[in-house]
């Protein structure tokens, strides 16, 4: 294994070398954009992957995944989705289309629509779901709960930056 390659050798060792490594502006920035772009590719393409042969895009396939959980508004779905209102009615408009999901409209608010997985949106969501946790689960092969704790608590402390950088603008 080599000093000079940051991805050789084991999940752990490649984490210890990181701890290792001084903080330096901007090779921690480059360090950050890397490892983000690394991780989100991973995650990404291989769930694209996992979806694709059901003609679903991730982005759908997260909705279907929220609405599982049980009736939520359109509306709502801009704050858990990383997509903008205008995407998220598209999205589901394709989706009430390849008979997935139906909308209903409340009776006590008519402007509130609410979304609800049909039988097959459920069937296909549960199928879909466990090949993208065999995804995930061999893309954590070989990382311990230590590693995982650590990862966690970084990205928390990132995101929680990026909360308070937004606030401040």
């Amino acid at each position: 294994m080599s000093d000079d390659d940051p991805t050789a050798g084991t999940a752990h060792e490649w984490t210890e070398r990181l701890a290792k490594q001084e903080p330096q502006g901007g090779s921690s920035a480059a360090a950050l954009e890397r490892c983000v772009a690394d991780l989100v590719n991973a995650v990404d393409k291989g769930v694209a992957d996992e979806v694709s042969p059901y003609a679903l895009i991730p982005s759908e396939f997260n909705l279907l995944r929220v609405c599982a959980n049980g009736p939520c508004a359109a509306t709502q779905l801009a704050g858990v989705l990383p997509v903008d209102a205008s995407r998220i009615s598209r999205m589901v408009t394709r989706l009430v289309n390849m008979g997935l999901v139906r909308r209903q409209r409340l009776r006590s608010d008519r402007r509130v629509v609410l979304l609800h997985l049909t039988d097959k949106g459920q069937e296909l969501t549960s199928r879909v779901n466990q090949r993208v946790q065999s995804h995930v689960s061999g893309l954590l092969n070989g990382v311990s709960d230590r590693e995982m704790r650590v990862f966690e608590s970084v990205t928390s402390k990132i995101v929680a930056n990026y909360a308070t950088l937004k606030q401040s603008r």
